[in-house]
């Protein structure tokens, strides 16, 4: 297999492309070959880097109006089958990869034809594993190890960056949903794509993760937490058991930035938005 059939999206958000982890790791090295780039720019601002320019295999959006996660990967995924990609590489603006990383991800196309979904082991800070991760009860728990492999999905769940998708896969199981902008976009999908298909592999790749959820800063942890029961709160629902546990999720997110923050903040917010028949 080549790079061509893969199609690499990167989302930005207030980062200039040439800055981005990812970047630099991955898909500059890749781009004298001919890969294929869609970068979706969330940032307020048009960027006016000159790779974005004089380079024809990226193709740049941009979105002064932060639309999201899930419409970028849509927008992405309907590029790579106009262009007749095979499958679509998600990418996030700060995971640091490996030399080697692509050719592990077509190493496992091959061993596993049947499978349609690939994901590499993302570390975080303290060395926990946060992708993929254990998944109960809608709740995403962090992991210390996992070996390469195929798993269910019902067990475990992938989050978005490096998830690569076979392309017609993703318009069979509905894509990603746009309701759901960032938090939780990635379990969304994974609730679509479980409806047809039951498996993933993790890929023998471990790769690290800058995650906003740790940030100590409390004014970004606030506003990140606003976003997330705003999502949470545009999940499709099938049952009236989704949603107990999907407000279970919000609960203890809830709780758990409560104490860890010490700000009755959350609690304020929380209550406001679920609680308050005056609002």
């Amino acid at each position: 297999m080549n790079y061509d059939q893969i199609q690499f999206v990167i989302v930005l958000y207030k980062i200039d492309i040439v800055e981005s982890e990812t970047f630099k790791s991955l898909v500059k090295p890749l781009l004298k070959f001919g890969c294929s780039l869609f970068v979706y720019d969330n940032s307020p601002v048009r960027q006016t880097s000159k790779i974005l320019e004089d380079t024809n295999e990226i193709v740049y959006v941009h979105d002064a109006h932060n639309s999201g996660l899930s419409k970028a990967y849509n927008l992405a995924a309907i590029h790579a089958r106009n262009n007749n990609k095979k499958y679509l590489l998600l990418l996030d603006q700060d995971t640091l990869f490996t030399e080697n990383s692509l050719n592990i991800y077509i190493d496992a196309f091959q061993k596993y034809p049947d499978i349609k979904l690939f994901a590499p082991i993302l570390s975080i800070q303290n060395g926990k594993i946060m992708s993929p991760c254990k998944y109960q009860y809608k709740w995403g728990k962090l992991i210390d190890s996992i070996n390469p492999g195929v798993y269910s999905l019902n067990q475990f769940v992938p989050v978005n960056s490096g998830l690569c998708i076979e392309v017609d896969t993703f318009f069979e199981v509905g894509g990603y949903n746009e309701n759901v902008k960032l938090d939780g976009a990635d379990f969304q999908f994974i609730e679509r794509f479980k409806t047809k298909y039951k498996e993933f592999v993790v890929l023998n790749l471990r790769l690290f993760q800058n995650f906003s959820l740790f940030d100590d800063d409390i004014s970004g942890v606030s506003a990140r937490y606003k976003l997330f029961i705003e999502d949470l709160s545009n999940f499709e629902t099938k049952s009236i058991f989704d949603k107990f546990w999907y407000q279970r999720v919000i609960l203890i997110r809830t709780l758990l930035l409560t104490l860890r923050c010490k700000n009755i903040f959350f609690i304020k917010t929380y209550f406001n938005k679920f609680l308050n028949p005056f609002r």
